[in-house]
């Protein structure tokens, strides 16, 4: 507002110069007002801009956190398979030894082979003994007995073989055997 424009609407001097106190006052407040909000409006641009930062390094952080933990997640994955691909085979092996220990003590002649002709799904190692084996075995041994070391009618019980005595020499038809070489020696000496 200008003093001419004042003019124009017919006021004086004095009432000019009252109206422009007036309006001084106003501008002077609008202009501190607007200083104080342009503060303000600064404070909260440095502000917006340090809190755009520490989400920058948050967001950073946490691609780099979730980086590690897919990593981790991939590597526990990898540990679980690897654990229970080794606690099968650990069970498989001690399932096959208990079997050819079984093998063993019922005398298979190849363990290997005897092995091959079990159906090993079917057997389950419990407490350390063999549930589904005998029935197994048994049917082996009877049906495949070749595979089995077969008990020598000539043993007395205790694996040892049970003497025979035989005449020595090509016996006659008349009970009468050809001499021994004991005897032969003995008649030398004269006994």
């Amino acid at each position: 507002m200008k003093r001419e424009q004042l003019k124009e609407l017919g006021l004086t001097d004095e009432q000019m110069g009252s109206v422009m106190a007036l309006h001084g006052q106003t501008v002077t407040d609008l202009n501190k007002a607007l200083a104080s909000a342009e503060q303000e409006r600064d404070q909260f641009k440095g502000q917006l801009k340090t809190n755009q930062e520490e989400l920058d390094k948050i967001k950073d952080s946490v691609k780099d956190n979730e980086d590690l933990t897919k990593q981790l997640s991939e590597l526990q994955t990898k540990f679980d398979e690897s654990k229970t691909n080794s606690d099968k085979q650990l069970a498989e092996q001690q399932k096959d030894f208990a079997i050819k220990l079984a093998l063993k003590e019922a005398n298979a002649l190849d363990e290997d082979i005897v092995l091959g002709q079990i159906d090993k799904e079917t057997v389950k190692v419990v407490d350390g003994k063999l549930q589904g084996f005998e029935e197994q075995l048994k049917g082996l041994q009877e049906n495949k007995a070749f595979l089995f070391q077969q008990k020598d009618p000539k043993e007395n019980g205790e694996g040892k073989p049970t003497p025979q005595f035989v005449v020595g020499g090509n016996p006659t038809g008349s009970g009468e055997g050809a001499k021994t070489l004991v005897q032969k020696i003995q008649e030398r000496l004269g006994e």
